[in-house]
């Protein structure tokens, strides 16, 4: 950050900014670094000198400004400015979490500062909310109004001299994600149905957001909930073991269907007294929102509590649904199936994760055994727009999108 910000913004500032949770620490009023004279002691006729007390380090004191406060525990931060000593001196106080920062470098013109954002709403007693330029040569906060919400994420591009923001906000007609240039400027998209938590740029001049969201915010986004059939006919399914009895013992019997057709070809069974798991692998990712279940009742059987859990993730979902008095109700390690049921019960996904697979492990079962007669997996529906081409990556849970420049957005033409 030294190089790219002083080459922009003059020979002065000699240090690095940072941010911690340092607010304990005096403000000083800009970043001109003082030394202070050395003491005029004479301990030469002392001999060794012992210092004792209750401490775990000691360092001299050369720069004004610097002081060894602990850490604050408010929840707050500061500016900090690192002395050439090693110690830090806080040069503006936030009163809540700064999130990210970069220097903001305009195509022409020199540099107005470095570009602070987080979940604030004050920095150097300047009333700013979640965002504000800080003047490293003059100290000096300029507030960026407009947003509504917390920032968690600054990206300064530039070689287009635009600092995109990202975090849960909503600013302009753009939600979660905008741009800055000598003003708010709103993405052609306008934003993310989730919040933004990072953001950086490609090789390729590609910017990447990065964040808790499934969508856009325009029209691109899903407007129809669990509209989308994920076909299961297209993944290969398997199971633990299956009953011998014949007409029951293929796991691909209860897919594709509805549930009302229970027996022979239409019904899936465990063997006698077991447990076991049935699963679906793919050959794509997909992001589901709702899992619909449809429990047998041949011979009086039927699974009684099961979990899924998400492939390759390994990971137990958790899922809601509406029990038996109409209530919503949460599950995770072992979720319920009525028995004699002669509809369906719906599940609805708590989080949104990727996956391309997943395992359905029968952990209690009515009778002499488990199975079930049908099952269904649903998304949201998808909207196309030829003007967007996405990409869709899952990385740590997390939707990367990345879009590609096209010639109508002007802003991410380099």
């Amino acid at each position: 950050m030294r190089s790219a910000v002083s080459s922009s913004l003059g020979s002065r500032l000699t240090t690095a900014i940072l941010a911690a949770s340092l607010c304990g620490l005096p403000e000083v009023a800009a970043i001109t670094l003082k030394s202070v004279p050395a003491a005029n002691l004479d301990l030469s006729q002392l001999g060794r000198v012992a210092l004792a007390g209750d401490f775990d380090s000691i360092s001299l004191y050369e720069w004004e400004g610097q002081n060894q406060n602990g850490f604050s525990t408010n929840g707050s931060s500061s500016l900090l400015a690192r002395l050439p000593s090693g110690a830090f001196a806080s040069v503006q106080n936030a009163d809540g979490l700064i999130k990210s920062m970069c220097p903001f470098i305009p195509r022409n013109g020199p540099s107005p500062g470095v570009v602070v954002g987080g979940n604030f709403t004050s920095l150097g007693g300047v009333e700013a909310q979640g965002i504000a330029l800080f003047n490293p040569n003059t100290s000096a906060i300029t507030p960026l109004p407009g947003l509504s919400g917390k920032v968690t994420s600054v990206y300064c591009d530039s070689s287009s001299g635009t600092v995109y923001v990202g975090g849960a906000f909503a600013g302009g007609n753009s939600t979660n994600a905008i741009a800055w240039t000598s003003g708010w400027t709103n993405l052609p998209f306008a934003g993310f149905n989730g919040e933004i938590r990072t953001i950086t740029k490609a090789p390729n001049g590609h910017i990447i957001f990065g964040g808790s969201f499934d969508g856009l915010g325009n029209t691109t986004t899903p407007k129809n909930r669990d509209e989308q059939s994920i076909p299961l006919a297209s993944a290969q399914i398997s199971a633990s073991a299956s009953s011998t009895t014949a007409g029951f013992g293929d796991p691909k019997n209860i897919i594709c269907k509805t549930g009302t057709q229970d027996g022979p070809g239409n019904t899936w069974l465990l063997p006698d007294q077991s447990l076991g798991f049935w699963q679906a692998d793919f050959r794509f990712g997909f992001n589901p929102t709702k899992l619909r279940l449809y429990n047998t009742a041949q011979n009086n059987r039927g699974t009684k509590t099961w979990r899924l859990t998400a492939l390759p993730l390994g990971g137990i979902m958790n899922l809601t649904y509406t029990d038996s008095q109409g209530r919503q109700a949460f599950c995770d390690a072992k979720c319920p199936l009525p028995q004699n049921n002669s509809t369906f019960q719906d599940f609805r996904f708590v989080n949104r994760v990727g996956m391309n697979g997943f395992r359905l492990d029968i952990t209690e079962f009515y009778g002499n055994g488990a199975g079930l007669s049908g099952i269904e997996l649903f998304q949201d529906g998808k909207h196309s727009d030829s003007n967007i081409k996405m990409t869709r990556l899952i990385i740590n849970r997390h939707l990367l999108i990345r879009y590609q420049r096209l010639q109508r957005w002007k802003v991410w033409q380099q």
